[in-house]
């Protein structure tokens, strides 16, 4: 039973390794391969051999001292292609509980991204919505504004007209006064 969930130097449980008595094959480049487990979603779980080189990883650079921050520029590290490419594939098909973890993420993901979408377009409706209603009111200040105007040039017009007349007309009742 501990047997189940010991792992090995490389970290993987028992049941993830490479069969007992196959023995490591050699890459194009003459390096031993190393053993990987497939994470992509086409191939998770799968197990194969790659070349240890293609990994490769530059070391970090060192950190620069703070009085020294700004003042140069420090040269990023080059990063050589891979010697070779070498993989060869131990498991040709994932399992059926990998198939149906994969088909049930897959599931999940479309359904996330229609969420997404949904909420996306409601959202724009939303925003439509609320442009068209301050649309509607700035149309409707407007012609309250030139409905104003176009009251005050009338009485302003009649207003001239009542001054033009003269205070003979006021007295013959043509145009009404205010008395207070």
């Amino acid at each position: 039973m501990a047997m189940m969930f010991k792992k090995d130097d490389v970290g993987f449980a028992p049941k993830q390794l490479p069969p007992l008595g196959v023995k490591r094959p050699m890459c194009w480049c003459g390096d031993e391969c190393c053993f990987q487990i497939s994470d992509d979603w086409d191939s998770y779980g799968q197990r194969y051999w790659m070349c240890r080189n293609i990994s490769y990883s530059p070391e970090k650079p060192k950190p620069v001292p703070k009085e020294r921050k700004g003042k140069t520029k420090i040269p990023e590290p080059e990063v050589p292609p891979p010697l070779c490419d070498f993989v060869e594939w131990i498991d040709k098909e994932m399992i059926e509980f990998d198939k149906s973890m994969i088909q049930n993420w897959r599931e999940r993901q479309e359904e996330r991204e229609e969420q997404q979408r949904q909420r996306a377009a409601k959202e724009k409706a939303e925003r439509e919505r609320r442009e068209e209603l301050e649309l509607r009111e700035l149309a409707r200040l407007n012609r309250e504004k030139e409905e104003r105007a176009e009251d005050r040039s009338r009485k302003l017009a009649r207003a001239q007209r009542a001054k033009d007349a003269g205070s003979e007309a006021a007295r013959k009742g043509k145009y009404p006064r205010c008395t207070q």
